[in-house]
């Protein structure tokens, strides 16, 4: 039986001024979703008319001195508590924080964790992609201690986590799937299930999905 729906998405370099608001806003209403999550979100002005078009809905946005906000909205029938986690932003300012939402729902307390990670094929996005995941997985092992056990608790990570391998001098690189392996390993580690795409390509300009 679902417990509730969720959507995430990433609508890149989000403005009002520079994308079909009201395209993504009817995009959004036709899946009906207990919480949804937008990442790129770039100036209060889309907050506001978020909240406005979804008025049955409580937000919540990330704060800090970078560009782009995970913005976060609950469907408002749903007991759900809002935390920003600067962890996530690996001793950087300017990297995006996490947001963790904390939903009870049917009796059961999840923990939905929405990260939109370093996009970036060098070393250091690799190694600041993978400083977030420890993060997140040491997350889960606190989360599991507050419940009394290992598995105990009910963590979900998503969003766009831009796992795009690394690419070296020398012919030295690691691609995608080698990320991705590593990811699904670590995951394994600490109790969680890795769930793989549906598609193998879900990255569109509007003209072609890469």
């Amino acid at each position: 039986m679902k417990k509730f729906s969720l959507l995430s998405w990433n609508v890149e370099h989000f403005k009002l001024n520079t994308r079909d608001v009201e395209g993504i806003i009817k995009h959004i209403k036709k899946f009906d979703p207990d919480v949804m999550a937008i990442y790129e979100v770039e100036g209060k002005d889309v907050y506001n008319h978020m909240v406005n078009s979804f008025p049955h809905y409580t937000f919540s946005i990330t704060e800090g001195p970078q560009t782009q906000e995970i913005l976060v909205g609950v469907r408002g029938s749903l007991t759900a508590f809002f935390s920003q986690r600067v962890e996530f932003k690996s001793g950087n300012a300017f990297l995006r924080p996490g947001m963790l939402l904390s939903l009870h729902i049917a009796n059961e307390d999840y923990s939905i964790l929405f990260l939109h990670t370093k996009s970036a094929s060098k070393p250091i996005g690799l190694g600041i992609r993978d400083d977030k995941f420890l993060h997140a997985f040491n997350l889960k092992k606190k989360l599991d201690q507050v419940e009394g056990g290992n598995n105990k608790s009910k963590f979900i990570v998503v969003g766009d986590l831009n796992t795009m391998g690394m690419i070296y001098p020398f012919d030295k690189e690691i691609d995608d799937k080698i990320e991705l392996q590593k990811l699904e390993i670590d995951s394994h580690k600490v109790g969680m299930r890795f769930l793989t795409k549906n598609y193998e390509k879900t990255w569109t300009d509007g003209r072609r999905f890469i």
